[in-house]
């Protein structure tokens, strides 16, 4: 099997029906790009603010944004990063049990706004010098060599069913006081991809690890439903949303609902472990 330059076609659906979608990643294994880069980045931005904003602790093309917003966030320059970052599965924990001081985001910098009510997350969040770094274990069981070669971490080649049987990386944090691995699970335009048949086992391990899901996707896909192990969160009023499965809102550029971030048509949702 030979390998090829970039992204083969542009449409992704014309690559997943020439190809199929296992036998399309194994040929774009360390040349892949995503070409929605630009929302991802935005969502993961404007959910980073409001969920420090909310919880007050730490937490590629999912870790390079999360890493610029760090930097970021603690006032330092951004180390330069290419443009697009291969990624299907970002767990992100903090370094420490130990739930650092919340500092109020700058309010000197102006709010983003659409019909003139501020956007989710649109004003930076300040680090404290004692907060500890982000450490992150990414998993990909196609693109490794992509994401490696973008970023220059390690990631492991590791699937879907590769979690939903306990098969975790080998550089996953001890469990902390509540039995959680992560803080936070990203999963970047890959979850829609799982067969519903093989949903309920995936998710229900996920929350088994993780405190929050992050389900970064170009459309409303997958559902995660009742008894999967995750509830559906809501991002304003940040408690959990019930019944609640879809927001009124705009489909297009930036704009939200109290249950979706959406920037440049990629859509961005929350969901809190039904263990925690």
């Amino acid at each position: 099997m030979s390998s090829v330059h970039g992204n083969i076609n542009h449409a992704m659906r014309q690559n997943y029906n020439e190809f199929g979608v296992d036998e399309y990643y194994r040929k774009v294994a360390t040349t892949y790009r995503n070409p929605f880069f630009a929302g991802i980045k935005k969502v993961i931005f404007a959910f980073m603010n409001r969920w420090w904003e909310a919880e007050g602790h730490s937490i590629g093309e999912a870790t390079l944004c999360v890493l610029e917003w760090e930097a970021l966030a603690r006032g330092q320059q951004p180390a330069q990063q290419p443009s697009e970052v291969a990624s299907a599965v970002s767990a992100i924990s903090s370094t420490s049990n130990v739930r650092a001081p919340f500092i109020p985001p700058n309010a000197r910098r102006a709010a983003l706004t659409v019909s003139g009510k501020p956007l989710i997350g649109s004003e930076l969040s300040k680090l404290s010098s004692n907060t500890p770094d982000i450490l992150i274990s990414a998993t990909d069981p196609y693109t490794a060599p992509a994401y490696t070669e973008r970023t220059s971490r390690p990631c492991h080649p590791l699937s879907f069913t590769d979690l939903s049987s306990d098969n975790l990386p080998p550089d996953h944090p001890a469990p902390d006081a509540d039995g959680f691995s992560y803080d936070l699970i990203i999963c970047s335009f890959a979850l829609h991809l799982v067969p519903e048949e093989e949903m309920f086992p995936i998710c229900y391990e996920l929350s088994r690890i993780g405190k929050w899901l992050v389900v970064i996707a170009p459309h409303k896909k997958p559902e995660i439903k009742e008894g999967w192990g995750w509830d559906r969160w809501d991002l304003l009023g940040w408690e959990e949303a019930g019944g609640r499965v879809y927001g009124g809102g705009g489909e297009d550029g930036d704009t939200e609902t109290e249950l979706e971030i959406i920037r440049e048509k990629v859509k961005l949702r929350l969901y809190r472990s039904a263990n925690a």
